[in-house]
């Protein structure tokens, strides 16, 4: 097992940024992923298996986005795929579903990959030092 990376000091403020709006993201999907998982009534297994693999995905989220704030390389990518990923399985899911609240975690998933792709975020995961 290897040593974890040291916090650095001179981290941009667009790393930081990209995390909180990846962690609100992740936070939504798991509490609406589950709240369509759990919901009582009428509600197809496909929807609830949905729900599901959202509250699966937000975790993933949160622990790439915490990886990365720490200057992963490698958890960077992953977020940047795995949020993508979700866009376009978020996208497909508002339209069958109208609901709203799909539209904000996608809009908030895409201001994370936006920030987390900008030259000086990218710049500073170039640097040596990181993995």
């Amino acid at each position: 097992m290897t040593a974890p990376l040291p916090v650095p000091s001179n981290r941009p403020r667009l790393v930081e940024a990209a995390f909180w709006v990846w962690l609100v993201a992740a936070v939504m999907l798991v509490a609406f992923g589950l709240l369509l998982a759990t919901s009582g009534g009428d509600v197809a297994v496909f929807y609830r298996g949905f729900g599901i693999l959202f509250a699966l995905a937000g975790c993933a989220l949160g622990f790439a986005g915490g990886k990365l704030r720490r200057g992963h390389r490698g958890f960077r990518r992953a977020a940047i795929g795995l949020s993508l990923g979700l866009v376009g399985l978020l996208a497909l899911f508002s339209l069958s579903t109208r609901g709203l609240v799909w539209l904000l975690i996608m809009i908030a998933m895409m201001v994370g990959v936006v920030l987390i792709t900008r030259p000086a975020a990218q710049a500073w995961y170039e640097s040596e030092g990181r993995r």
